[in-house]
């Protein structure tokens, strides 16, 4: 994306004509670069935590509000996929392109809902993987 808009700016000043399709294309560039990002951060546990409360509370508690969140985050994930598959359909059903390279539209957008559906897999295979951890782990009355 920086090197396609470096030389179209060059080519802007230097040739007196830009890439046409260089806005177009950086724009498409960065919803998949964020799009594809989202599962591989959340894949990671490279994502943003805000967990200064979650510290102050028991360990049950704690668990209690890592289920809720992941719980909201599922249910917006979804929504946002259903949402976007609309959107993608849509497009794909009237060929809608670009407006100055003629870009088909549609498999671009289809990133949207496919990562979306990426990161609900991926909060459901670590909640079963919190379960299988919690299954394993001895419990107080074997200590004693």
């Amino acid at each position: 994306m920086t090197g396609l808009v470096l030389v179209s700016t060059l080519m802007r000043y230097l040739a007196g004509s830009p890439i046409g399709f260089s806005d177009e294309l950086s724009g498409l560039l960065f919803l998949s670069l964020s799009f594809l990002s989202l599962p591989h951060v959340l894949n990671t546990s490279q994502h943003i935590r805000i967990d200064l409360l979650v510290r102050t509370l028991s360990p049950p508690l704690a668990v209690a509000a890592d289920i809720f969140a992941n719980a909201i985050f599922v249910a917006f994930a979804g929504i946002f996929a259903y949402q976007a598959w609309d959107f993608m359909a849509f497009s794909l059903q009237i060929g809608a392109r670009s407006e100055i390279s003629g870009v088909l539209l549609w498999p671009w957008m289809a990133l949207m809902p496919l990562s979306m559906l990426l990161c609900i897999l991926i909060v459901a295979r670590n909640g079963l993987r919190g379960l299988a951890r919690s299954d394993d782990e001895p419990s107080e009355e074997g200590l004693s």
